[in-house]
């Protein structure tokens, strides 16, 4: 007789589908760790330009059982030049596409200051804050700081997912992000910068490193980005004026 395999949930990511509805309007598929839902979903339209304030949500709520997040808005949004019934899977980046809106982009202007020193205290503050990681291990880990200390943090199997929580719930916390620094355990690509620059973040920083396009579009927008922070030797890409001695 054939023995059935039982799994046992140890060391095991937790991702699930959660279903994000805008106005009633399917918009994207997350494939996501379940938890932090509707930072989650404030943060993804916020990082992809589709709202600009927290104040341009009238209703959101989420519901992990159902795995659905339902969001209204007191704007009116060109579902046109956005691309519905998405599935992001974690490993895969946020939709955003490439197109003139991203040539409109102000360039960032900040007088944001921090010493590498600081930098490389609050990643290692950040990491030993990564209670899922310790747990289960394959999880990405991101971080909003101000230079003096962590303003939020959240962890997920994506790293997309990760930034776009940490956002969601610096949104919600009507931080100023032109003074602030996204820390992140992933790779530095491409829409990793533009989030930034839909919050007008002037610091992207990694344990990781980026990509040749992300330093180039991290350069036309005006965005310093660190890459290997955990290093002895953490490496500016730009911007390297706003690194204070």
């Amino acid at each position: 007789m054939k023995e059935t395999m039982v799994l046992q949930k140890v060391n095991i990511c937790e991702e699930e589908p959660v279903q994000l509805l805008l106005n009633g309007k399917d918009l994207v598929t997350f494939m996501c760790t379940p938890n932090e839902l509707k930072e989650l979903a404030m943060g993804h339209l916020l990082s992809r330009g589709i709202i600009k304030s927290v104040k341009d949500i009238t209703s959101l709520g989420a519901c992990k059982d159902m795995k659905m997040i339902f969001a209204t808005s007191s704007i009116e949004v060109d579902f046109g030049g956005i691309e519905l019934n998405t599935v992001l899977s974690s490993g895969c980046g946020s939709g955003v596409k490439f197109n003139e809106s991203i040539a409109k982009l102000p360039k960032i202007e900040s007088d944001f200051h921090i010493s590498i020193e600081k930098v490389k205290k609050i990643a290692i503050e950040m990491f030993s804050e990564a209670n899922m990681y310790r747990k289960y291990g394959g999880m990405h880990c991101a971080a909003l700081s101000d230079g003096r200390e962590i303003l939020a943090l959240s962890e997920d199997v994506g790293r997309h997912n990760a930034v776009d929580k940490v956002l969601g719930k610096g949104i919600l916390k009507e931080v100023n992000f032109r003074s602030t620094m996204l820390m992140t355990t992933g790779r530095i690509s491409t829409d990793m910068i533009l989030k930034a620059a839909n919050v007008a973040c002037p610091f992207v920083v990694s344990r990781s490193i980026p990509t040749t396009s992300a330093l180039e579009l991290a350069n036309n927008l005006g965005i310093t980005v660190i890459g290997r922070i955990n290093s002895s030797n953490p490496i500016v890409y730009m911007y390297e004026e706003r690194i204070a001695i």
